[in-house]
């Protein structure tokens, strides 16, 4: 997929149909996991900073009345709005990018609409205390600039929590956990059942220990009921790695009713030093399944 721009102090972030930054500071405070109608929500030590959000839409929207509408419906309300004589013509509005950006004052949110063609969806960002000179220059700018639709026909981009991938467009997020040094996404193909698993652990040192990278790996999955098959050492990019074959139950309630298991399993397992983390990426399926390469982690 093409390098998207990165301001500079900026974080990027990819999630089912978006792809864009935000400022280093902010995090995911909620997110869905759901990609048909999905939303991510950022925050920072002052409280929710943006929503960004997208929902199917068949044709493109007036723009303009759209927002002016959600003003009346979720900010102002309908009483204070028929009192204002809004209309969309009060909207101040610009074009940045693909979106139309609007805002009533400084004191309420700035609203973002862009349509997406392609995937036939509308994309809202909705940001928090930004309406001033300032605001619109220093984030909504420079937030909207950096996306883009993550409409790609044959892969979809993932990077989110310290995990990033680029998957296959069949594969969907099946499961998420989220802890503040414990991150674990999976994604199961649609009709081909085979599974992707990324994790992603901080605080590795502590973590770690004394233990030898295989046998930290291989501690923390056996809840998973994952056996290691067999391993070897690998410099996985450029970092201290291994690539083990391992075994685990078969997750459709047939299988896990008679404890049937995959024996294919392939994990590549690397500790960053620098950054202080371990990740593992992990793949598993039926037999004769086309195995992800490497390369699904960018960078490696």
């Amino acid at each position: 997929m093409p390098a998207r721009p990165i301001p500079a102090g900026f974080a990027p972030f990819a999630w089912h149909h978006l792809r864009g930054a935000v400022p280093g500071d902010w995090e995911v405070s909620r997110y869905s996991v759901e990609d048909r109608d999905g939303r991510l929500e950022f925050a920072n030590r002052d409280g929710l900073r943006a929503t960004a959000s997208w929902e199917p839409c068949e044709r493109e929207p007036d723009r303009a009345t759209t927002m002016a509408t959600f003003l009346e419906r979720n900010l102002l309300g309908r009483a204070a709005a028929r009192e204002r004589g809004l209309r969309r013509d009060d909207l101040r509005t610009e074009e940045i990018g693909p979106f139309l950006v609007g805002r009533l004052d400084d004191a309420l949110p700035v609203q973002a609409l862009a349509y997406d063609r392609a995937g036939e969806r509308l994309v809202r960002w909705i940001f928090e205390g930004a309406a001033d000179v300032r605001g619109r220059r220093e984030i909504v700018a420079p937030v909207l600039s950096s996306c883009d639709f993550n409409d790609d026909p044959d892969v979809c981009e993932y990077d989110l929590f310290g995990i990033h991938a680029v998957l296959p467009r069949d594969y969907r997020v099946e499961d998420m956990v989220v802890l503040p040094a414990n991150v674990l996404v999976s994604f199961e193909q649609e009709k081909g059942r085979s599974r992707a698993t990324f994790r992603r652990w901080g605080l590795a040192s502590f973590l770690r220990g004394e233990d030898s990278l295989l046998d930290f790996y291989a501690r923390v999955v056996r809840t998973n009921r994952i056996e290691i098959l067999s391993s070897e050492p690998r410099t996985v990019g450029g970092h201290e790695g291994l690539l083990a074959r391992f075994s685990a139950p078969r997750e459709h309630h047939g299988d896990r009713y008679m404890a049937r298991r995959w024996k294919n399993g392939i994990a590549w397992v690397w500790h960053d030093r620098e950054a202080n983390r371990i990740a593992a990426f992990e793949q598993i399926g039926p037999d004769g399944r086309e195995e992800l390469p490497l390369s699904t982690v960018p960078g490696l």
